[in-house]
C-alpha cells in the first residue's frame, strides 16, 4: 500500500502535468485518507485554530499594555519562545495522517515563519541597532531560509503561500539596499517571479499545484503597477497576463485561476487607457470595447472547453462533483 505522503506526491505531480485536474487530485486524496486513516474527533482541528489565534491574541495585547515596559531581551525571548511553540506545535500535528491534523499543522507552521521574522527584527533593530533597510532585508532572508525549510518539509498549500510571501519581502526589501528602486524594476522583478513559479508548477516541482498555479499568476499580474507610474507598457502587459491566465484556466478548468486574469483585467486595462489617452472621451469608449473583448474571450475560451469534452464519457446527467468522486473512487 502506498504511503499518503507518497500518494499525494504522485497526485500533485500529475495534476502538474495535466493528467488529472486538481479538484480530481484533491478529491482522490481525501477518498483515500477517508479510507487510510482513523478520523479525528471534529473538534480537534477547530481547536488548534483557537489555539494558534488566542497566542496571536496574546502578542497584541503584549504589545499593546506591557510592550514598553519589557527589556529588550524578554522581547526577543518573547517572540522566540512564541515561534518555538508553534513549530513544535505543527510538527507534533504534522505527524498524524490524518487532513485536519495536516491542516493545522500547516496553520501553525504559517504564524510561525510570521514569528521567525518577528524575532530576527528585534534582534536586528534593539540588540545589533543595525541601520533600517539592512536590518529588515536580513529579516527577510531569515523570513525567506524559514519559509523554504518548512516548505521542503511539508509541501503542502499554505507552506507554499509562505515561501511566496518570503520571496517576496526579500525582493522588495533588498531593492532598496541595492538602489533599485525604479517602477520598472518591480514589474520586470515580479513578472520574472511569476513565470518562473508557472515553470516550476508546470514541471511538478512546486506543489500543490493549483496553488502555485494560482500564485504564479498573482505575481505575474503584478507586473502591471508599473502602469501606476505613468508607464503604460508595463500595464499593457498586465493585460496580455490577465488574458494568459484566463485562457490557462480554461485549459486547467480552475475557476480560481480564471477569477484572478478577470481581477487583473479589470484593473490594469483601466490603468493603461487612462494613462494613454487620459482626458479623452476615448478612455471610456476604450474600456467598455476592452470588456466586450474580454467577455468574448471568456466565453470563446468556455465554449472550447465544452466542445472539447468527449460525449461517450461524460454523462450530462451526472454534476462536476459526482464525476470526481468518480474517478477518486
Amino acid at each position: 500500500m502506498i504511503a499518503q505522503r507518497e500518494l499525494s506526491g504522485y497526485l500533485d505531480r500529475w495534476a502538474g502535468l495535466g493528467l488529472i485536474t486538481p479538484d480530481q487530485a484533491a478529491a482522490i486524496r481525501a477518498h483515500e485518507v477517508d479510507a487510510d486513516v482513523a478520523p479525528l474527533p471534529r473538534w480537534v482541528e477547530p481547536v488548534a485554530y483557537l489555539g494558534a489565534a488566542l497566542v496571536a491574541v496574546a502578542l497584541v495585547l503584549f504589545g499593546v499594555q506591557v510592550w514598553d515596559q519589557l527589556a529588550t531581551w524578554s522581547r526577543v525571548g518573547l517572540a522566540g519562545l512564541v515561534t518555538l511553540v508553534l513549530l513544535v506545535t505543527g510538527w507534533a500535528l504534522f505527524r498524524s495522517d490524518a487532513a485536519p491534523a495536516q491542516r493545522a499543522a500547516s496553520f501553525a507552521w504559517l504564524l510561525a515563519i510570521a514569528g521567525v521574522g518577528a524575532t530576527a527584527g528585534l534582534v536586528l533593530f534593539d540588540v545589533l541597532d543595525l541601520d533600517d533597510d539592512t536590518a529588515i532585508m536580513l529579516c527577510a532572508v531569515g523570513v525567506l531560509v524559514s519559509a523554504a525549510l518548512l516548505y521542503l518539509l511539508a509541501r503542502r498549500a499554505l507552506q507554499q503561500i509562505g515561501l511566496a510571501a518570503g520571496i517576496v519581502f526579500l525582493a522588495t526589501t533588498s531593492s532598496a539596499v541595492l538602489g533599485l528602486e525604479e517602477p520598472w524594476i518591480f514589474s520586470v522583478t515580479f513578472l520574472a517571479l511569476g513565470a518562473i513559479w508557472l515553470l516550476l508548477t508546470w514541471g511538478g516541482i512546486l506543489r500543490p499545484a493549483g496553488t502555485g498555479w494560482v500564485l504564479g499568476g498573482l505575481l505575474a499580474l503584478a507586473v502591471g503597477f508599473g502602469g501606476f507610474a505613468g508607464l503604460p507598457l508595463w500595464s499593457g502587459l498586465g493585460v496580455a497576463v490577465g488574458l494568459g491566465l484566463v485562457v490557462l484556466s480554461a485549459a486547467l478548468e480552475m475557476r480560481s485561476l480564471l477569477v484572478i486574469g478577470v481581477v487583473g483585467l479589470v484593473a490594469w486595462i483601466p490603468t493603461t487607457v487612462i494613462t494613454l489617452f487620459e482626458g479623452s472621451i476615448a478612455v471610456p469608449v476604450a474600456i467598455l470595447v476592452t470588456g466586450v473583448v474580454t467577455l468574448t474571450v471568456v466565453v470563446a475560451a468556455v465554449r472550447h472547453g465544452a466542445r472539447g469534452a468527449d460525449p461517450d464519457e461524460v454523462d450530462p446527467s451526472e454534476s462536476t462533483e459526482q464525476r470526481e468522486v468518480s474517478i477518486g473512487a
